[in-house]
């Protein structure tokens, strides 16, 4: 069956608490012609999570289409990014959130990426960037703007981690995919080795680099220029 230009769009949910400023947000970003866009407020977004039993009707959808990509502000929320993400994924089946937000404090930017958020972004960022980011998400990179990446650099510096010569080219190719936000069998199929033999490498990466957790591996990966960022994108 061939796709057609629908199948391949980019189904993004603006989550904001003015609703003008989400729907003209949604406006502006569907002049790519392979983003469709819808919006919803915090509070409307609140009820589906609090619906034990969520109808079809009012799961998020974009033109009779699940989402893929939700584009929120943290901030706007009385859940912690966890919480939130679990929301996210459990009642309106989304996968991936970028956090598009005012507030630039560190402790929000390594909650969210240690929730499982693919993309953190300040609201200053232009249109074009936003477009690129929410392209390279889809794609199942991370995004982190360079702003984010300065925090994280300030907070420790890079001067507490091993150098990367210390790891091999594998485990270092397996240390930036999870960064990326890969899961291990997807790590696998690209190189054709089974799950626990990726666990091993990335085991023995994260030894090496006194790295606990994949927090810490995204982290390192920011600070080392593993991870994309905007001024980067094609």
């Amino acid at each position: 069956m061939k796709l057609t230009s629908e199948d391949l769009a980019i189904r993004l949910l603006v989550i904001d608490k003015d609703p003008m400023f989400a729907m003209g947000l949604c406006s502006l970003l569907e002049k790519q012609p392979q983003i469709r866009a819808a919006s919803r407020t915090p509070q409307e977004a609140l009820a589906i999570f609090q619906d034990q039993n969520p109808t079809v009707d009012n799961v998020a959808q974009t033109n009779g289409a699940h989402v893929d990509i939700a584009l929120l502000d943290p901030a706007q929320f009385d859940l912690v990014p966890l919480k939130l993400m679990v929301g996210l994924r459990a009642k309106l089946g989304i996968c991936s959130a970028i956090s598009y937000t005012n507030d630039l404090s560190t402790t929000l930017a390594r909650s969210c990426l240690s929730a499982g958020f693919r993309g953190v972004l300040p609201r200053s960022i232009g249109l074009d960037q936003l477009q690129n980011a929410i392209s390279v998400v889809h794609g199942g990179a991370t995004c982190i703007d360079p702003i984010f990446a300065n925090l994280f650099e300030a907070a420790q510096p890079m001067a507490t981690a091993s150098r990367p010569r210390d790891l091999t080219d594998r485990e270092i190719y397996v240390l930036k995919s999870v960064a990326f936000g890969k899961s291990l069998k997807e790590i696998g199929l690209e190189l054709a080795l089974s799950s626990k033999t990726i666990e091993t490498y990335k085991a023995r990466g994260s030894s090496k680099l006194n790295l606990q957790g994949r927090r810490a591996i995204v982290e390192y990966a920011i600070r080392n220029g593993w991870v994309q960022s905007e001024e980067r994108f094609g």
